[in-house]
């Protein structure tokens, strides 16, 4: 005997218990199958290679992103966490040795992350937002850089 409780369920999808189950079962295999897609598949994509090619122009560490690239990492790899390339990486913390050795290795700086910006972009943002004359002449190296290697339109 249904209760007033379960009675929802029959109204939304008119099933009775039968859509109970139905629907339950597959709430059920939905989890893993999208933990899955979102989760294990871009980890499976991004190697070890890639993330120490990701640590490297993060640090500027231009012989490291030589090595990265040498055991095998992908120049135009995306971080599964925000779509960006190790370019953008080297360019917002205004690395222009690491920029530079990425451009030689046929880095496309016209790639752009989940959000829409590309490395010049976020260069130039952070190029804006900088106060540090230091930083801020690192960063107009790295602008220059990556206009450089930007194609002709």
């Amino acid at each position: 005997m249904s209760t007033s409780n379960d009675r929802w369920w029959f109204a939304l999808f008119g099933l009775g218990r039968a859509g109970q189950w139905l629907y339950g079962t597959l709430f059920v295999l939905a989890i893993p199958v999208l933990a899955v897609w979102f989760v294990f598949l871009p980890r499976w994509r991004f190697s070890d290679h890639d993330e120490a090619l990701f640590r490297a122009a993060r640090h500027g560490d231009a012989a490291g992103v030589e090595r990265s690239l040498a055991a095998g990492a992908h120049v135009n790899a995306a971080s599964p966490v925000d779509g960006k390339t190790a370019l953008c990486r080297a360019a917002i913390f205004g690395h222009t040795d690491a920029v530079r050795v990425l451009l030689e290795h046929g880095a496309d700086a016209s790639v752009r992350g989940s959000d829409g910006q590309s490395a010049l972009d976020v260069a130039m943002a952070a190029r804006t937002a900088e106060k540090d004359q230091a930083i801020a002449q690192n960063l107009d190296a790295v602008v220059a850089a990556l206009r450089g290697a930007e194609p002709k339109r």
